[in-house]
Parts: structure tokens; C-alpha cells; sequence
């Protein structure tokens, strides 16, 4: 139960991400960027556009979500709401000496079938349900896709998991260079030096080389099995963890300030302004009948 309990925020991201791609509104789709028919699918209408443009709003559309995200969120999106950090708490369920083949193969399991489900849904958003699941059967280039990415999930979660996110995961970078002083952070406090060197948290944290212990550092991706680490430590104690979580509403992540509220807001209109361009310029017509004549 504390398992779902500390990781709620993601489930309840997970559910209407894994949703969405399902949901159609009359002929065509609540989202969907549909590359194999050329079209733009949103709120239950469609847009014919170029496939140019059409890989323009996509990359728009992640680009604005990323920079929204960091700018209001931070560092809360990486130790709350990644697929990384989660893979990372499940995985710590079934790990350490005393547990058995039997569990460390349950945990490789559930992670290879949470995996398959967020590869398929993230490209069910570039090709509708029921052509990606003929792609997987016919194992076309959107079935390899999602095979391929659902191996590279797993494959980093086991292999290089810290090393991405300290170096390599592109929202981390770009939080890393906003200018967020605030940032949502887990702390060590040790004033009566009762720390007993067991180096649990060094151990359990994704990022190599990673040491709590020494103060804040910008590879910290706020997972907060450091702090599960210590409590486990102190557990017969009546000191509960050397490691405090200052607790913030998820809004307050990025920063505070009207400074960053309007930053959010001009990025959004920006994203939004684009998308409308790119949508517009190469623009066929309203899509109702595929392929119709257009004058």
C-alpha cells in the first residue's frame, strides 16, 4: 500500500496517458497525430496537413510540454511523475540478497509489461489502436517500434538507468540550466552526528557516485529511495531519517514568483501560436471525408 501510496502522482498520470490513444470522439480521435493517414485528430476533428508539418506540431507539442513542465514542476516531474523513478521504486521491491529468483523474475515481469504498455501508447499516439496492433501482428515498421522501445526501457532501467538521467535525459538538462532557485529537494541533516556510515543511501540511489550526504547536487533526480534507505536504517530508533523531504504543493515545484507564471503562459501561447501555423500553412481543408476532392 505505500508503494501506490508514494506513487500516486504517476498512476494518476499513467491511467489517462494509456487512455487517451483509446478514446475517439464520432469518426476520428480525442488526440492523435496521424501520421499514416497525414492528419491532425483533435477533440473528435481532423485536419489534413503535410507529413512536414505534421512532424513540426509534434515536436512543437513535446517541446512545450517539456519546457511547461520544467518550468513549473522542476524537479518534481523527475522524482514523482518519470516512468524512470517509478521503474526504480518497483524495482527496489525486488532487489538485495535476501530476495529470491522467484520475486527478482516477478519484478522483470511487471516492469517488461509496464514497459510494452507505455512503448505502445506513446506510439498509439502516431498511429491509431487498431493499425498499431495489425503492425505488431505483422510486425510492420510501427510494431518494431514499439518492440524497440520497449526493449531500450528496459534495457536503461537495468543497465544505464543513473548514467541517463544524470547525463543524458534532455528534461533534466533543461531543468539543470533554468535559472529555479526553489527547487523541490531532499535533504540530509545530521546535527548530532548520528549517522552510522551504513551507506545505504549511496547504495540504493540510481545516479552513480551520488552521495546525499555531501549536500545538493543538480544529478539529483528527487526519487527519494535515500530517504527509504535511512528510515530502514533507524527503523528500531526513535530518529525516523537523517533525510528530510521539504514537502511543497506541486504548483510551487518550478519556483515562485509571477516571473515564472508568465514565462509558463508565454511558452504555452508561443506552443500554441506554432501549432496554428504549421496546421494552417500546409492546410488541405477540414477533414470529414479522407481524401475527398478540395478546392
Amino acid at each position: 500500500m505505500r508503494f501506490l501510496r508514494d506513487n500516486r502522482f504517476f498512476l494518476a498520470l499513467l491511467i489517462p496517458f494509456l487512455l487517451i490513444p483509446w478514446i475517439s470522439l464520432g469518426e476520428f480521435h480525442l488526440l492523435l497525430f496521424n501520421f499514416s493517414h497525414d492528419r491532425l485528430e483533435l477533440l473528435g476533428m481532423a485536419t489534413e496537413t503535410s507529413i512536414y508539418a505534421l512532424i513540426g506540431i509534434t515536436v512543437l507539442f513535446g517541446l512545450g510540454i517539456v519546457l511547461i513542465s520544467a518550468l513549473s514542476l522542476s524537479r518534481f516531474y523527475c522524482g514523482t511523475l518519470c516512468p524512470n523513478t517509478f521503474f526504480a521504486h518497483l524495482l527496489s521491491l525486488f532487489k538485495g540478497k535476501k530476495i529470491s529468483i522467484l520475486s527478482k523474475l516477478i519484478g522483470f515481469s511487471l516492469l517488461t509489461v509496464l514497459a510494452s504498455m507505455l512503448a505502445f501508447s506513446l506510439v498509439a499516439y502516431g498511429i491509431s489502436t487498431d493499425e498499431l496492433i495489425d503492425a505488431l501482428m505483422h510486425l510492420t515498421f510501427a510494431g518494431w517500434l514499439v518492440i524497440i522501445l520497449s526493449l531500450l526501457m528496459i534495457a536503461e532501467v537495468y543497465m544505464v538507468q543513473g548514467w541517463y538521467c544524470a547525463y543524458l535525459c534532455p528534461y533534466g538538462a533543461t531543468c539543470a540550466i533554468l535559472p529555479i532557485e526553489d527547487r523541490l529537494s531532499y535533504e540530509f541533516s545530521d546535527p548530532t552526528d548520528d549517522c552510522t556510515d551504513c551507506g545505504g543511501c549511496v547504495k540504493i540511489c540510481p545516479i552513480q557516485g551520488l552521495d546525499i550526504r555531501h549536500g545538493f547536487d543538480i544529478r539529483c533526480i528527487q526519487c527519494g529511495l535515500c530517504k527509504e534507505a535511512c528510515e530502514k536504517t533507524f527503523a528500531k530508533s526513535p530518529i525516523s531519517s537523517l533525510i528530510h523531504h521539504e514537502k511543497r504543493s506541486i504548483f510551487r515545484s518550478g519556483g515562485r514568483g509571477k516571473g515564472f507564471i508568465i514565462a509558463v503562459i508565454i511558452v504555452f501561447l508561443l506552443v500554441f501560436a506554432g501549432i496554428l501555423f504549421l496546421s494552417h500553412s500546409q492546410r488541405l481543408d477540414a477533414c470529414r471525408l479522407e481524401n475527398k476532392f478540395l478546392y
